[in-house]
């Protein structure tokens, strides 16, 4: 009866710390953790047309997830990197055979840096600028996605 009780206690335990872990991203949820809708995308200053705020960035760790979503809940992903430099966050798309999602300005080319300037982030708005490499500038609005 004692063998089972500790079994059972051990296994509880370790259900447990296996759940918290993926949720506690080694530690550090900050500011940038989570989804976050890119409501408005704006070239050289003016909205682009047509864009219909389909596309999310997701933050954890060093891992960047641009995710498209339609109105028919058609889903995919492209995952890459990114880094906190303060002011500035940089991502970048190591496998371009696994980009299956674009998003006007970002350049999805192997290695190529994406350098976003952080215009304000409150916590729950986001605004980031792009001088992207086809000469133009990109603004994206985003709204933290859940709480």
């Amino acid at each position: 009866m004692m063998k089972k009780t500790i079994y059972t206690l051990v296994i509880m335990v370790a259900s447990m710390l296996a759940m918290t872990s993926c949720t506690h991203n080694n530690g550090d949820i900050g500011m940038w953790f989570g989804t976050w809708h890119v409501e408005q995308v704006d070239m050289d200053g003016s909205p682009i047309d047509g864009y219909m705020g389909t596309n999310f960035f997701q933050f954890q760790s060093t891992v960047f997830q641009l995710r498209y979503t339609d109105e028919m809940h058609t889903e995919m992903q492209t995952v890459g990197r990114w880094e906190d430099l303060g002011n500035e966050i940089n991502i970048t798309f190591p496998d371009e055979r696994l980009v299956w999602v674009h998003l006007y300005g970002i350049d999805m080319s192997k290695d190529a840096v994406n350098r976003f300037k952080v215009e304000s982030h409150s916590g729950k708005d986001l605004v980031l600028t792009l001088p992207s490499t086809n000469g133009h500038t990109y603004r994206y609005h985003l709204k933290k996605w859940g709480k």
